[in-house]
């Protein structure tokens, strides 16, 4: 099991990079459409398609590396207010919460995209693109999502924080 959760690390890593590509293009593009327009050139008319895709891929891809290193958002402020007992059954109750919420999105994902695929729909925009393509992207990047809040929730239960300083592959479980 050590080396599954080592393995996942790598991959959550590798998931940590994709975004900062996607990120790094499109400030590219947008400023090379921004440099066109302003020269009088005919802009980019597909840059805001490919910046719509780009956000939902670079969201969904690195939310569950954002998670394994403690900077997905949360709201801490009544958790550190309660003693740690407390705290410790109440980040349990958020973890399952958290876990539940991205098991449903996953599955919601699937059946979303298989429809669009059995279905062939096309999205007719700049681009001519079957609908199932971005669709899938969304339970692709929940799962990881789901694995990496599922391995927080067994931290929490053997009463480990999840690792505020940031560093993946602490955890010898999962």
């Amino acid at each position: 099991m050590r080396k599954t959760g080592e393995a996942f690390d790598r991959l959550l890593v590798l998931t940590g990079v994709v975004p900062g590509v996607i990120v790094a293009l499109l400030a590219v593009g947008v400023a090379a459409e921004v440099f066109a327009r302003n020269f009088g050139l005919t802009g980019f008319y597909w840059m805001l398609e490919v910046v719509e895709y780009g956000l939902l891929t670079l969201t969904m891809v690195g939310s569950a590396y954002v998670l394994s290193i403690g900077r997905h958002v949360t709201i801490d402020l009544v958790l550190n207010a309660l003693p740690s007992h407390a705290r410790r059954w109440l980040r349990i109750g958020i973890d399952v919460v958290i876990v539940s919420v991205s098991i449903i999105i996953v599955y919601y994902g699937i059946i979303t995209a298989h429809l669009a695929y059995v279905e062939d729909s096309t999205l007719f925009k700049s681009f001519d693109i079957k609908e199932w393509m971005p669709a899938a992207v969304v339970p692709g990047g929940m799962a990881l999502f789901a694995v990496e809040a599922t391995r927080q929730l067994f931290r929490s239960i053997s009463n480990r924080e999840a690792d505020p300083g940031g560093k993946t592959g602490q955890y010898e479980g999962f």
